[in-house]
C-alpha cells in the first residue's frame, strides 16, 4: 500500500492521481524502506490495526489521527500512535494448536521432508473440511489450484528450497518464482483455516496463528528455507552490481549487518541455479529486487525464530 500510495499521490502530468493519501502501518520496518508520503505507525498486533476489539474510543481515535495526516505535506511522514493501550488476553481465552504434531528427528533429504509434511497436512485435513463445510469457501487457490493440491504445492517448495529447482507442474497460473507468492499464501490459508476451524476452541489471535505457523509447524520451516533461498539470490546479484552491505540489507529489509556477515557464505557456496539468478537480475534492473523473499515470511517472524535460535545457543 505504501509504494501504492505514492503513485496515487503523483500529479495526473506524471501518470498519478494527484490525490492525498494516509495509512496505518502495523509493521515500522516495512513503511521505513518504503516511505510511503503519510503513514501512522500503530503498536498493535496484524490484524488489529485499529486497535484492540470491543474499545471504540481507542478505534476512533486511530481513525481520526491517521485521517488527520492528509493536512501534512508527503514528506513522506511516519507517525506513531502512543502505545498505552492494554489488551491482556485472560487466560481462560487462550489458544493451542487442535492438533499436535508428531516429533520427528530432522532430515535433510527431500522425500523425507515431503513424507513429513504429507502427514502434517493430513492430521489438518479433517478441520479443514470442516471449516470449508460450514462457511461454504476457502482462501485456497491463488496459486491455480484448490485444496487437493496442497501436497503438490508443498513438494515445489520443498525442491525449491532444496536446489532452487523452477520447474512448474502443469496447472499452476503463475511461473516461478512468482509462484512461490501464491504457493506460499495458499498453503498458510490452508493451515490457517484448519487450525481455527475444530469446534469448541477459542478463536486464535493473528499473532497467535502466525507463531504457531512459523514457529511450530514442519512447513514453517520450509517457508524459511525458500526465504533463505531468494535472499541469498538477491544479495548474489546486489554484491555484483558493486553495491555496499549496507545498501543491500536496507534494499531486502534485512537486519543490520546481516549481508556482512553472510556474504562471503553466498559467494563461496551459494547453491543458485541459473535460473534464479537471471530472474533476480531481470528484478534488479525493473527496481522489483526483494520482492518475493519479503512475501514468504513475515519480518516479525523473521525476527522471532532468529531470537529463539539464538537462546537456544545461548542455553
Amino acid at each position: 500500500m505504501g509504494v501504492l500510495s505514492q503513485y496515487i499521490e503523483r500529479a495526473v502530468s506524471e501518470g498519478g492521481a494527484g490525490i492525498a493519501t494516509v495509512q496505518v502501518s502495523l509493521i515500522r520496518p516495512v513503511s521505513e524502506a518504503v516511505r510511503p508520503p503519510r503513514a501512522l505507525w500503530v503498536p498493535f498486533p496484524l490484524g488489529r490495526p485499529l486497535g484492540p476489539p470491543n474499545r471504540p474510543d481507542v478505534q476512533i481515535d486511530v481513525l481520526r489521527q491517521t485521517l488527520g495526516l492528509v493536512d501534512q505535506p508527503a514528506a513522506p511522514a511516519l507517525v506513531d500512535y502512543p502505545d498505552i493501550i492494554e489488551d491482556d488476553i485472560p487466560d481462560e481465552e487462550g489458544w493451542s494448536c487442535p492438533v499436535i504434531f508428531p516429533t520427528a528427528e530432522p532430515h535433510t533429504e527431500s522425500d523425507s521432508l515431503k513424507a513429513q509434511l504429507r502427514r502434517e497436512t493430513q492430521l489438518l485435513r479433517p478441520w479443514f473440511d470442516e471449516g470449508l463445510r460450514r462457511r461454504g469457501r476457502t482462501t485456497v487457490g491463488t496459486s491455480g489450484k484448490g485444496p487437493d493440491s496442497i501436497g503438490e504445492m508443498l513438494g515445489v517448495l520443498v525442491n525449491f528450497s532444496a536446489d532452487a529447482d523452477m520447474e512448474v507442474p502443469d496447472g499452476y497460473a503463475h511461473p516461478m518464482p512468482q509462484l512461490l507468492r501464491y504457493l506460499t499464501a495458499d498453503i498458510r490459508a490452508f493451515y490457517f483455516e484448519a487450525a481455527t476451524s475444530k469446534p469448541g476452541v477459542p478463536f486464535p489471535s493473528p499473532e497467535d496463528l502466525e507463531e504457531w505457523f512459523f514457529l511450530e509447524t514442519m512447513v514453517g520451516d520450509v517457508f524459511y528455507q525458500v526465504r533463505e533461498r531468494l535472499v541469498s539470490a538477491d544479495i548474489l546479484v546486489l554484491l555484483a552490481n558493486g553495491l555496499e552491505d549496507d545498501e543491500i540489507d536496507s534494499l531486502l529489509v534485512l537486519m543490520a549487518g546481516t549481508t556482512a556477515q553472510t556474504a562471503d557464505e553466498v559467494v563461496r557456496k551459494p547453491g543458485i541455479s541459473r535460473d534464479l539468478l537471471k530472474v533476480s537480475v531481470e528484478d534488479f534492473y525493473a527496481d522489483l529486487v526483494g520482492r518475493f523473499a519479503r512475501s514468504i515470511v513475515p519480518i516479525a517472524m523473521r525476527d522471532r525464530r532468529r531470537e529463539r535460535i539464538r537462546q537456544a545457543k545461548v542455553s
